[in-house]
Formats: structure tokens, C-alpha cells, sequence
């Protein structure tokens, strides 16, 4: 099972660069083995996977990616689900013991309650248009550009949504991720091979790949109520999609008196109403 997912992971992060640097198998098989993320599947395989993971005093929805044959079918949205239900319940997840935080004798307030309860924001970095109309339908707003001391109030960036030491931790993850992928990766067997040059390139695709799009990441951040919310969409992870015309049953019957064909005309009775002849005519 853990074999299977990490080859379809793997595969996928050599098909979109958007994601981060493949590992060796081996380490993969590991990875999920401690940190299984989150996948959906059915009889036919593996559908779709998403990870969270926490950065500082912020959860990052860093990995969303569906089987390419099977998007556009809702499976983002049992990711999301599935995303969401994790950071509401799980406090391994936030880093502490979130029960020992809540003290109703010293806050009063409900929305300073559930911070405590959930005191690290669910944020995610998007270019995709379909993503992100996934994440605002669960509940994300999109950042809205801020003025901040750190960039001397000069310009106004998304970024500025986020505190100072959120901001430090995410900007050190970015860095060590960028480390990473200067140090290259496995050349896939379909890529043509060329000279030293171009190898060296190929190696770093990634890398450069990430670094053109830079500007069209868009941060979204869940907002606060939707912490104690239920969930916006109706369903959960396990809905599938069904043809309606599959979900049709139709009962028949057969009638072994003979029956002359020009006296049925409805199939659910079988036989010709007598309708009872009534002269409204005045006499």
C-alpha cells in the first residue's frame, strides 16, 4: 500500500514542477511511513493526494495534486475536506497540547477561545485557477496585499498578512527548499539528454521553473470562522461521482393475460384508465 502511494507521488512530482523536489523511493517509502499525508482512492487506484504540514506558527497546505486523467470530477474538494477536518482535530498537528491553552476564567471573549483552540492559520500558495476556486468554496479568503516594516512600508504584498515570526519561518522553509533544488534532481528517462550545458539545466527545470512563475503564487489564509464552522460543501472525502442514469431501477412486471397493445399506453400501469364518461350538457 505505502509502495503504491509513493510511486504515484513520485510520478507526480516528476509531471508538475509546481510541486516540490522528487526524493529517492526509499525515502519516500519512509516519508509516508511517518507522515502518511492524505490520499484518496477507489477500486480503480489512487485518485488524488494532499500534505499539510507546519511551518512556525502556520500549517501550509503545501501539496494538493489529482490524477490527470480524473480532475475536474470534485476530487480537490474530498482533498480540502479531508485537509480541513486534520487541522481542526488534530493537535499533534499544531505542535502542543491545545486543551491545556483554554482558560474560561481568563477570556471571555469566544473568538481569543478559538484562536487558543487552533492557534496555528491554515495558509496556501496557489497559481491554479482551479485550486483556488476549490480553497475559496472551502472557505479561504485570498490575502490581501499589506504595507509592512520589514520591506519599509514601500510596497504592499500579500505577505504582510502574516506575522513576523510566521513570515521568518516560511521565508527559512523557502530557502532550504531552494538549497534543495539547486543541487538538482534526477534527469526522467523520456527527457532527451544533451550536452553538460543542458544537463545542468535540466537538472534544475524546477528550480527555474518556480522561480518564473514567482509572482503569480497567491496566498489564501482560512479564515478564523471557519474554524468552528461546518463544513460549506455538502459530503465528505468518501462521496463519489455517479452517472444518474446508473442509479435508475426500473420494476417490471410481466402479465400473462394477453393485453392488446393499443390499450396500453402508460409502462408504469400497463393498461388503458377508463375514464368515466360525464354530459355536463344541460337537459
Amino acid at each position: 500500500m505505502v509502495e503504491e502511494e509513493a510511486t504515484w507521488l513520485l510520478r507526480m512530482q516528476y509531471e508538475n514542477l509546481d510541486l516540490c523536489k522528487p526524493k529517492k523511493l526509499n525515502k519516500l517509502i519512509l516519508q509516508l511511513k511517518t507522515h502518511p499525508g492524505i490520499f484518496i482512492r477507489n477500486e480503480g487506484g489512487i485518485l488524488g493526494h494532499a500534505n499539510l504540514q507546519r511551518i512556525g506558527g502556520v500549517i501550509e497546505l503545501h501539496t494538493v495534486v489529482v490524477e490527470p486523467e480524473l480532475r475536474g470530477e470534485g476530487h480537490s474538494h474530498k482533498l480540502i475536506y479531508s485537509a480541513w477536518e486534520r487541522w481542526r482535530q488534530d493537535p499533534i498537528l499544531h505542535g502542543k497540547l491545545l486543551e491545556s491553552k483554554i482558560d474560561l476564567t481568563k477570556r471571555e471573549d469566544s473568538n481569543n477561545i478559538e484562536n487558543e483552540i487552533l492557534p496555528c492559520k491554515l495558509i496556501a500558495f496557489t497559481r491554479n485557477a482551479a485550486l483556488a476556486s476549490t480553497l475559496t468554496s472551502a472557505g479561504f479568503k485570498i490575502a490581501i496585499p499589506k504595507r509592512k516594516w520589514w520591506n519599509l512600508w514601500l510596497i504592499k504584498t500579500q505577505l504582510g498578512q502574516l506575522k513576523t515570526n510566521q513570515l521568518f519561518s516560511l521565508s527559512l522553509n523557502r530557502f532550504v527548499s531552494f538549497v534543495k533544488m539547486l543541487g538538482g534532481e534526477v534527469i526522467p528517462k523520456n527527457n532527451e539528454r544533451g550536452g553538460l550545458f543542458k544537463r545542468f539545466f535540466q537538472r534544475r527545470r524546477r528550480l527555474f521553473h518556480q522561480l518564473s512563475y514567482l509572482g503569480e503564487y497567491k496566498l489564501f489564509i482560512l479564515s478564523i470562522e471557519m474554524q468552528k464552522k461546518d463544513w460549506p460543501r455538502k459530503g465528505g472525502p468518501n462521496e463519489e461521482y455517479y452517472h444518474p442514469l446508473e442509479e435508475i431501477n426500473v420494476a417490471t412486471f410481466t402479465n400473462k393475460k394477453d393485453v392488446n397493445p393499443e390499450e396500453i399506453t402508460e409502462w408504469d400501469s400497463g393498461e388503458r384508465e377508463k375514464v368515466p364518461y360525464v354530459d355536463l350538457s344541460n337537459k
